[in-house]
Formats: structure tokens, C-alpha cells, sequence
């Protein structure tokens, strides 16, 4: 009760401190611009470089794919195609473009614009080809595609080279792209994005501001608001401060903390969703002793899962028992957890295994952590304290090394940690960007790995490779429980948490619709009394 006071008085204090000038702010402000703070900035606004949680919400505005979201769910429904159809083996997608859509710079949306949009992705021959680690996310999810052709001006047709069913999902993220703009600009198409998306482009100072304004010609439901300005706040507490004084409309990364304070505030409301995301411990297991299965089990039995949702997330998260969050189809875990927390059996285990040669005891192993607050967790600093007292109370000397965000991608992908503290907000609606995408041996290349674990297991990759083959779902959701059961079996993973997506905003803004993949769904925001 004394903390929750203290941090009310020094909310107070800091709102005080800054609500003459930003109240006057919020006054002249135009109403049909949303002000937005965040606590990353973008990496690059070329979304078939990226998979971080903002540049692919910033791309989501920029860019259209040939199927979307519908808003606030992970349901497939028309996007720049108005219809496809597939033959009878799966083998070729066709999609018939709708007519009217332009990109940004007035160019036609047409069939050959979307046959370059694949080819500079998937083919090395081809004169914009984006050559280097950054495409090779989107190269692993599409990599089945063996040719895209235009048929005529309006119908695109894709050839893969065995039925993937989650393939139309990831094409609802890949941005089909201004051919035009991509040879204008080269490498720098990534900081001078054109496409076909209900927002474009005004301007972008990486470190501190983007800005994104209404597409007039958008062939969709035309967005509410006119402008949106996503400004870079670092400091949680200074995010919460501008919130209340009016400096800014709607605010991300809230702190577990400070949540209760925003639901009390007549002036803000609290938003909420149940994400399609994950946290997670995950063990090197390229490299010993984490590349024995005994030592894994071992440490999973030291980490008490529930003290982490309650301080780390002020509840607004249940403990994980799989990498696949609850609110997607094929989610399984055991009627009970696997490891139960029980350090005793863990520090027994590995004296045991100490005593075999098959752990250093007296070594220090470094776990790698964000500093930067995450969709799927945006308390990393502290839930990473967590972790290292939880090893350390089973005998392990535990390094602990926080990075920003891009920092910590890079290391924990070149796979520089023995343990490291991440996690993973889903794409698409699909399980297999959760199970291939962060398990499958595909995707454990040192450098631009997406399975951090590194983990390899001849089973697990026929299971999902399999999955992917099969479009009857209840068979796909057998094959993908079998996944989960080895896995947890083993334990390449400790599952954290999953938790729910949360944002603040002021309570003259409406329709903040969340979508489960991590984002506002900005095209419907807006303001009370607006047309």
C-alpha cells in the first residue's frame, strides 16, 4: 500500500511539473492528428527487412498485401486482391487485383508491380534483389514460392512448390511495393517507403519523430484521423507524464507499475487485449552444458513462473506452459506443468550432473536481456533480475548483460549468450509463425536466427514441415500438439509468460481498437465528436 502511495505522490509531482505546457499543447492541437509515444523508434520502414513490433506496425499504415486483417482479428479478408482461388493440389494461387488501387507516388497497383515485390526477395538474379540477412526472415515464411507471374494486368498467379497452408497469412504481411520507387531509390527505399497502404510517408527523424499522414486515393474505408505522429519516449515514466498533461494521445509500453494509476486517472483509460505473443528463457543449445537435455529440465525446475506474472506484469499475463499463446487455434499444454517449480530437485540434478563432467558449476554463464521494453514484456530489466537470482539459488554464477533492443537481436541471433531473455509477438493467426519460425533448424543460422535456442531436432522440423503440408486443420492442430509435446520434452525453452497487449490513451480518443498482433488499429482511431 506505501509503494502504491509513494508512486501516486510521485506521479503527481511529475504531472505538475509538466501539465502547464502540454495542456496548452493538447488545446491547439489539430484534431484530426493522434500524437502517439512509443519506447523504440523503427529500425527501417522497408517492411521486407524487418520483424520488429515497429517498423512492422509503422509498415502495416505504408504497405498493403494482397490479402489483410480484418481490423482487430487475425481473420483473412480482401486486400489489394479483391478474390483468389487455389487449384485442387494446392499448387497454384491465383489472385485477381482489384481495380482503382494506387501506390502513394500515383503508379497503378497492377500485376507486375506484385510479381516485383516477390522477385526482389526471392531472387538473386533479379536487379533489386535485397541481397544480406535482412530479408531472410521473409525468405524462410515464403520460401515454397518457386515462381509469381502477372497472367494479365490484373491477376497474379503464384506457384509453390508443395501446399503450404500458412502461406496466405504471411502474404497479409508482405508488402506489395512501388516498383517505380524501389529503383529510384535503391538501399534508401528502406527510409522512403511507397506503398499502397491507408497512410504514407511525411517524414521521419530516426531517434525522435515519424510522421504518417492520410492517403487520399487509399482504395479502402478511409482512415479517421489525418495524421499521425509516433514520437520516441524512452523513459516509461516521462511516456506516462506527457499522457496526462495532453502533450501526447495515446502512449505504449506502460509500466506494469503505473497501469493502476492510468485506470484511476479520470482523464486516461486503459486498453487491453490478450496477445498472440511469448516470453521466454531460452537455453543456447549449441553450446555446453546447454546442450544437454538433463541440464535444461534441470534449470526449468528453478524458475517460479507466478511471481513474474504478478510483479513483472501486475497480473496481466498467465504463466506460460508453451511457446503457443492460448489465443491461438493449436495451443496445447499439459493438464499440469511439466516442471514444476521445485529448486531443491533442480540444484540436485545439476551437483549430479557437476559431478559427471557435464556442467562447470564454477563457471559464470551469461544471460543476454533487453533494456527495452517490449510488446510481449515491458518490464525485460526486471523479469531478467528474476531470472538471474532464480539460477543463482540453484548453483549456477549468472552474468547478466542488458542491450537495447537492436543490440540484443543481433547478439542473441549471432547466438553470443549461453541463456538468453526474449520473446515473440506473432505475425500472422497461424501457429506455424510461432513453431517453425522460432524451432525449425531452418532457422537457427548463426547471424539471422530466429530460433535463438539454436535448437535442431530431426523430429520437430518433420512435424512442422508436415503441418505445413495440411490444409485440414483439425489434422494440422494433431500434428502441432505433437510438436509442443517434444519440445516441452526437450525444453530448448523455459516458457515465461503470455501476456496481454496494453496501451493508454485519453479518453477523447476513440475506437482504440487493439489488434492481437500487437497494435493499435489505427486506421479506426479517433477522436469523441469527430465525423
Amino acid at each position: 500500500m506505501k509503494g502504491w502511495i509513494r508512486l501516486v505522490l510521485v506521479a503527481w509531482a511529475l504531472i505538475d511539473a509538466a501539465c502547464d505546457g502540454g495542456r496548452g499543447l493538447h488545446r491547439r492541437r489539430d484534431p484530426g492528428t493522434l500524437v502517439v509515444a512509443r519506447a523504440a523508434d523503427v529500425q527501417m520502414l522497408d517492411p521486407a527487412r524487418v520483424f520488429d513490433t515497429e517498423s512492422i506496425e509503422i509498415g502495416s499504415l505504408l504497405f498493403d498485401g494482397l490479402v489483410r486483417w480484418s481490423p482487430g482479428t487475425t481473420n483473412l479478408e480482401p486486400g489489394l486482391a479483391a478474390t483468389w482461388d487455389a487449384s485442387p493440389d494446392g499448387l497454384v494461387w491465383t489472385f485477381h487485383l482489384r481495380s482503382g488501387a494506387v501506390f502513394h507516388d500515383g503508379d497503378p497497383v497492377d500485376a507486375a508491380a506484385a510479381v516485383f515485390s516477390f522477385q526482389r526477395v526471392l531472387e538473386p538474379a533479379h536487379p533489386s534483389y535485397l541481397a544480406g540477412k535482412d530479408a531472410d526472415y521473409w525468405r524462410s515464411l515464403i520460401k515454397d514460392i518457386q515462381r509469381v507471374d502477372a497472367v494479365d494486368p490484373r491477376t497474379v498467379q503464384i506457384r509453390v512448390g508443395r501446399p503450404n497452408a500458412a502461406l496466405l497469412g504471411y502474404l497479409a504481411q508482405f508488402p506489395i511495393v512501388s516498383p517505380r520507387a524501389v529503383r529510384q531509390w535503391g538501399d534508401a527505399f528502406k527510409e522512403h517507403p511507397v506503398g499502397a497502404g491507408p497512410f504514407q510517408l511525411e517524414q521521419w527523424v530516426p531517434g525522435s519523430t515519424l510522421a504518417v499522414r492520410r492517403f487520399t486515393r487509399y482504395w479502402g474505408p478511409r482512415p479517421v484521423l489525418e495524421r499521425i505522429v509516433f514520437r520516441l519516449v524512452v523513459d516509461a515514466r516521462q511516456r506516462l507524464v506527457e499522457l496526462e498533461s495532453g502533450s501526447v494521445d495515446l502512449a505504449t509500453a506502460i509500466l506494469p507499475d503505473e497501469q493502476s494509476f492510468v485506470e484511476l486517472h479520470p482523464d486516461l483509460e486503459l486498453h487491453q487485449k490478450p496477445s498472440h505473443d511469448v516470453s521466454y528463457l531460452a537455453f543456447n543449445t549449441s553450446r555446453k552444458p546447454f546442450d544437454q537435455v538433463s541440464v535444461r529440465q534441470a534449470i526449468s525446475h528453478a524458475v517460479n513462473k507466478m511471481p513474474i506474472v504478478k510483479l513483472a506484469f501486475q497480473g496481466r499475463a498467465r504463466p506460460a506452459e508453451s511457446p503457443l499463446p492460448p489465443t491461438q487455434w493449436g495451443h496445447y499444454e499439459p493438464p499440469l506443468p511439466r516442471y514444476l517449480f521445485d529448486p531443491d530437485r533442480a540444484r540436485r540434478v545439476l551437483q549430479e550432473a557437476a559431478a559427471a563432467g557435464q556442467i562447470d558449476l564454477n563457471r559464470t554463464y551469461t544471460l543476454y536481456a533487453l533494456s527495452t521494453p517490449r510488446p510481449y514484456m515491458t518490464s525485460p530489466e526486471r523479469v531478467a533480475h528474476f531470472l538471474q537470482v532464480a539460477l543463482r539459488n540453484v548453483g549456477l554464477k549468472i552474468e547478466l548483460r542488458l542491450q537495447p533492443y537492436a543490440e540484443h537481436r543481433t547478439s542473441v541471433a549471432a547466438g553470443a549468450h549461453d541463456l538468453a531473455l526474449f520473446g515473440w509477438q506473432g505475425d500472422t493467426g497461424d501457429p506455424d509463425n510461432f513453431l517453425y519460425v522460432l524451432f525449425h533448424s531452418d532457422n537457427a543460422v548463426p547471424g539471422s536466427a530466429q530460433n535463438v535456442a539454436f535448437f535442431r531436432d530431426a523430429e520437430v522440423d518433420r512435424l512442422l514441415v508436415e503441418a505445413q503440408g495440411v490444409t485440414d486443420q483439425v489434422r494440422r492442430t494433431t500434428l502441432y500438439r505433437l510438436v509442443q509435446e517434444r519440445i516441452g520434452e526437450l525444453a530448448p525453452w523455459v516458457p515465461l509468460a503470455h501476456s496481454e497487449y496494453v496501451v493508454a490513451a485519453r479518453k477523447a480518443i476513440a475506437n482504440v481498437v487493439l489488434s492481437p498482433l500487437g497494435h493499435p488499429v489505427y486506421s479506426l482511431i479517433g477522436r469523441e465528436g469527430q465525423p
